[in-house]
């Protein structure tokens, strides 16, 4: 009674569609070669996504310590207290000293203060220019004057900020800006 069932059993197995190991390890193969490139696509925008990152902080910082330089008075007579002109981006009792051509530039500096967590890794530098007052157009037409500061060796009331941020030993971002008397 036995046998009338195996054959019944093998019949149906040969007529049962399926695949072989063959072509199971070929769709492997396929998939595999499929799957590899996207993982290493993983890791470039993974690491795109960090530098983006890294960019928003850095023009963050610059952004904020130009910010800070527009916050301070351009000149006080108090001695102490800190000003564009004479001390930032120094202490407040350390006053900054102007090349002949009217600049001055600081050396990189690590970020310090409450924000410092925020931004490690990152250095800053500020770089002051005197600038000239753009000549001013006439009474018919204002807009004729060139809207272009130039560079000025003695203080005439307006400065320029530059804050260059850098980051990852070569990269660097830069923001500037003109702070008035």
């Amino acid at each position: 009674m036995s046998r009338p069932r195996a054959s019944k059993l093998i019949k149906a197995l040969k007529n049962e569609a399926g695949y072989s190991l063959v072509e199971v390890m070929a769709s492997i193969v396929i998939l595999s070669i499929a799957i590899i490139p996207m993982v290493s696509m993983f890791d470039v925008g993974l690491k795109s996504a960090s530098q983006g990152g890294k960019y928003d902080k850095a023009r963050t910082l610059a952004n904020l310590t130009l910010e800070e330089a527009k916050s301070l008075p351009y000149n006080t007579s108090t001695v102490g207290d800190q000003e564009v002109r004479d001390t930032f981006p120094e202490p407040a009792s350390t006053t900054t000293t102007y090349s002949g051509s009217g600049s001055y530039e600081s050396s990189y500096r690590a970020v310090t203060g409450g924000a410092s967590g925020d931004f490690s890794g990152f250095e800053f530098k500020v770089r002051k220019q005197f600038l000239d007052q753009p000549p001013v157009g006439s009474a018919t037409d204002p807009a004729a004057a060139s809207q272009s500061f130039a560079d000025k060796a003695s203080d005439d009331g307006l400065i320029r900020i530059t804050v260059t941020v850098r980051w990852d030993g070569n990269k660097t971002y830069s923001a500037d800006g003109v702070v008035a008397k």
